[in-house]
């Protein structure tokens, strides 16, 4: 019997617990110990086109540890996501810096 309760499909039900979405990935990252993962937007001038970069740096040391590009965002997302996604939030526009750069220092 229906109860009334929403039917959703499978692949919407991952996407309403991940971290990273669409409207917070360009100012909120995974973060853990002195690693950050998240998405950046990645724009190819001869192209003229846009791709996303999922990627996970140790912040001390400025090193890349993972680095995927992707042409659609929901991709990169669901990476990051499945990776990273026991991590912590963190949400760079409380911070004051200079938004997402990694060299922020936390």
């Amino acid at each position: 019997m229906y109860n009334g309760a929403e039917i959703m499909h499978p692949r919407d039900r991952n996407l309403s617990k991940m971290k990273l979405t669409a409207n917070n990935f360009d100012h909120t990252v995974l973060v853990f110990r002195e690693r950050q993962a998240g998405v950046s937007v990645v724009y190819d001038p001869l192209e003229n086109s846009y791709s996303y970069n999922a990627y996970c740096v140790e912040t001390k040391l400025l090193k890349e540890l993972y680095s995927v590009e992707f042409d659609f965002l929901e991709d990169a997302l669901t990476a990051i996501n499945d990776e990273f996604g026991n991590w912590e939030k963190s949400d760079l526009a409380a911070k004051p810096g200079c938004g997402s750069c990694a060299a922020k220092g936390h």
